[in-house]
């Protein structure tokens, strides 16, 4: 296996993983994730089990995602002849790329205005957040070193 075809590999299976995990996350334990996102004083507002059900859709994407990133694996360990062109390679990669971007860039408001304010938002730098900040950082440079990778291999 080429350095293209490991770093592609590798990008995939990060994404599938971290995306496999965030719709175990947001999509069967919303009331968890909720709580993270809605201070203690506000849960017994019926606008939390709302919230909740609505957390549900972020698994959805989540594992939607987590499908694509599943059988573009797939075919690369089997060799098939889908997907396998560069410029294929990275417009996949592009859309998982803003994925994880997209849900990075939404908590970037509320970190630059203080995180947690009485009874709005939530804490970025702390608990569950962090890391889930910090990863989808982290899966997006994994996927956009994918993509200049294949990119320079022409």
């Amino acid at each position: 296996m080429m350095f293209v075809d490991l770093i592609y590999g590798a990008a995939l299976l990060a994404s599938l993983v971290w995306f496999s995990a965030a719709l175990r996350y947001f999509g069967f334990q919303q009331y968890a994730a909720a709580k993270v996102m809605v201070p203690r004083s506000a849960r017994l507002s019926p606008v939390f089990d709302s919230m909740a059900a609505g957390i549900r859709f972020l698994g959805g994407f989540n594992g939607a995602f987590a499908l694509l990133c599943l059988c573009l694996f797939a075919l690369l360990i089997a060799g098939g002849p889908h997907f396998t062109s560069a410029s294929e390679r990275v417009v996949v990669l592009l859309a998982i790329a803003a994925a994880h971007f997209s849900q990075f860039l939404g908590n970037v408001p509320i970190l630059r205005n203080g995180e947690r304010q009485g009874e709005r938002y939530w804490p970025v730098l702390s608990g569950p957040m962090r890391f889930i900040f910090l990863m989808d950082a982290a899966q997006f440079a994994l996927a956009g070193a994918a993509i200049v990778v294949l990119l320079a291999s022409g």
